[in-house]
């Protein structure tokens, strides 16, 4: 991973969010959060934990700072509904790990296709329009939009 947390300072609150992985990603800063003895909390997701992490982070009080750290394929999730209940982007940290996939939108039947990040070409899984992954991206679908190749 080439992205570090970064200590942010004068926070009221520190709420450190991630699985397993994201434990050793964010050491460096949850330990100087604890050793300026900081108010902080640590969610750790897991299967069982997913479906509260909604209502603990609507429950934060103002001033809070949040880092998450998961897998691209999950980090999406949490950065809509952070974003959804408040947290700003002067408020919060996500950094992602593993494999970085994009979605892109067909402009002919609108299905979502699963593509490397890098990819600029690729064929629709549902009505196999071969689709040029254009740098548009759309926040309705959460995709980037495949328009028809020209080649």
């Amino acid at each position: 991973m080439s992205i570090d947390a970064v200590f942010i300072e004068g926070k009221r609150k520190y709420i450190f969010c991630s699985d397993e992985h994201g434990l050793r990603v964010l050491s460096s800063v949850f330990e100087h959060v604890k050793k300026e003895k900081l108010a902080y909390e640590w969610y750790h997701l897991s299967t069982k934990t997913w479906p509260f992490l909604e209502d603990f982070l609507r429950k934060q009080k103002m001033g809070t700072f949040l880092y998450v750290v998961l897998p691209y394929s999950e980090l999406h999730i949490v950065q809509t509904m952070a974003a959804r209940i408040g947290f700003s982007s002067d408020e919060s940290q996500f950094i992602g790990y593993g494999e970085k996939w994009i979605s892109v939108f067909c402009c002919r039947c609108h299905e979502l296709n699963r593509a490397e990040e890098q990819l600029t070409e690729l064929t629709c899984i549902q009505c196999e329009l071969k689709l040029e992954v254009s740098d548009h991206y759309s926040e309705l679908h959460h995709a980037f939009l495949g328009y028809p190749a020209t080649s």
